[in-house]
């Protein structure tokens, strides 16, 4: 596969990931706390704050997204092994422990409130493990990223 090919497919899933992740911050967030928060009279204070938290938690997802973008472009231009790509695949990781940091404190105030729905509990503990593995990998492609572009610049030094 070619990189401008390559670019474009990875284009096409950032844009998938992204428009999922809207429709998750504008429709399907606030519509499952509308069905568990609304429902009952004890957790209706909750609905707002829930919704808040969606969105902020959008906040780094949203970030994340554009800097792959921009790592995507250099990977069309054919500028894949860039300090600057690992510096972003850095960032990428960091935003993704934030994300893990968010949801742990969703799930402790969860267990302090004692408002245990077996279906949030699941999607946030599923959206940590999800954030603890991007951060590790995108970690580790920093890592090696960061390896190649010395070599790269070793070699354009003696060629």
């Amino acid at each position: 596969m070619k990189q401008k090919e390559l670019s474009a497919w990875l284009k096409m899933i950032i844009v998938i990931c992204g428009f999922f992740g809207l429709l998750l911050c504008i429709y399907i967030g606030p519509e499952i706390g509308r069905e568990m928060l609304l429902d009952s009279k004890n957790l209706q204070v909750l609905y707002t704050p829930f919704v808040a938290f969606i969105w902020i938690t959008g906040i780094p997802f949203f970030i994340a997204l554009a800097l792959g973008w921009q790592i995507c472009s250099d990977i069309g231009s054919d500028q894949a092994f860039t300090i600057k790509n690992a510096s972003r695949l850095k960032i990428i990781s960091v935003l993704s422990i934030i994300e893990g940091v968010l949801y742990i404190g969703a799930l402790l105030y969860i267990f302090v409130v004692g408002s245990y729905y077996m279906n949030i509990l699941f999607v946030f503990l599923l959206i940590l493990f999800f954030s603890v593995v991007i951060s590790v990998f995108t970690s580790m492609l920093s890592h090696l990223v960061r390896k190649a572009s010395e070599i790269k610049q070793d070699n354009d030094l003696t060629i």
